[in-house]
């Protein structure tokens, strides 16, 4: 088993700056890398790969230091956004490619034992233009661990996929981690995806570090907009939108209890009355069933709040136009920053 070390980690590309980053990556634990559009996470997944040399710090793996070794020499599996898989061979030749650079003689053998392994046999034959994205996360996997990595860096695995294939991709990982008991990075904006293998969160913005995190702690004080909207908070305020309330306004209220950042707070249940009590009122735009209920858009004064109405509904049924009086239970409320 192999257990990595980043100790400020820097790197720059054009005009970003990456850095500085420490982290631990002991073996069989996967990070989630976390931040807004911009923030240096494919930056920080091409520098600890060698793709991007690094300006200062250290990349150690297992007590060697790897920091200015080609891609080739670390050990490593990179499976970038867009997967790289090569169009003009088939699955076989896409899994087999790492084993026929080393020259191995047994190359066959350990590529249909891959292709086994991640339910690619009848498929290798096909090209990657004939698979669908599930299909084709898993060749690029399989092609990675091909090259006997002790550790994985995975650029947005889920992206373009369908609900299933997000499952599956989800099993595949859970997987990886159980078996080859090696590291794993991954970005991803899919929260169900990072809650659901991740046993770490790194939150990165505009290239720095703000903060390394549990998923319980992730839930309980989201630092930032971003991080609360991932974590599945769906009302989200910042400061600006909080400003100008008059006195005994709700915004006015959120207020006096929001951090530097703005705050947010989940879906407010309606009670028994369905919308009759509350110290709150507001318009309803939007009503969408699920199968917990009605989701609600309410417009209070200059806020869009979202609400959920809860199966068995009450005397009356929330309608678009119609007014809704609710609670916002203080416990539920997280500061931002």
């Amino acid at each position: 088993m192999t257990g990595w070390t980043v100790e400020g980690l820097e790197s720059d590309l054009d005009r970003f700056h990456l850095g500085p980053v420490d982290l631990e990556l002991p073996a069989g634990r996967v990070l989630a890398v976390l931040g807004p559009s911009g923030a240096g996470k494919t930056t920080l997944l091409r520098t600890l790969a060698g793709f991007l040399p690094a300006r200062s710090g250290s990349i150690v793996r297992d007590g060697a230091d790897v920091t200015d070794q080609p891609p080739e020499a670390r050990k490593l599996g990179y499976v970038p956004q867009g997967l790289g898989l090569f169009p003009h061979r088939t699955v076989e030749r896409n899994v087999s490619y790492a084993f026929e650079m080393q020259g191995r003689l047994d190359w066959k053998v350990r590529t249909r034992e891959l292709l086994r392994r991640f339910g690619l046999t009848a498929l290798a034959d096909r090209r990657p233009a004939r698979l669908s994205g599930g299909e084709s996360q898993r060749v690029a996997l399989a092609r990675a661990l091909a090259a006997e990595p002790a550790l994985v860096l995975w650029d947005e695995p889920s992206q373009a996929l369908d609900v299933a294939a997000r499952h599956e991709l989800g099993l595949v990982l859970e997987e990886l981690r159980g078996e080859e008991k090696m590291p794993v990075v991954v970005v991803t904006h899919d929260p169900g995806l990072a809650f659901s293998v991740a046993d770490r969160f790194l939150l990165l913005r505009a290239g720095r570090v703000d903060g390394v995190s549990d998923a319980a702690s992730l839930l309980a004080h989201p630092r930032d907009a971003f991080t609360a909207r991932f974590v599945g908070y769906e009302n989200v305020f910042d400061r600006a939108a909080l400003a100008g309330a008059p006195p005994g306004a709700l915004a006015t209220w959120l207020a006096d209890r929001a951090g530097p950042q703005g705050i947010a707070f989940p879906r407010p249940t309606l009670g028994e009355g369905t919308g009759s009590t509350g110290a709150w009122a507001g318009r309803v735009r939007g009503v969408h069933p699920g199968p917990e209920g009605l989701a609600l858009t309410l417009q209070v004064d200059a806020l869009r709040v979202a609400l959920r109405a809860p199966l068995p509904l009450g005397t009356s049924t929330p309608a678009i136009g119609g007014t809704v009086r609710f609670d916002v239970p203080a416990e539920s409320l997280r500061p931002l920053g």
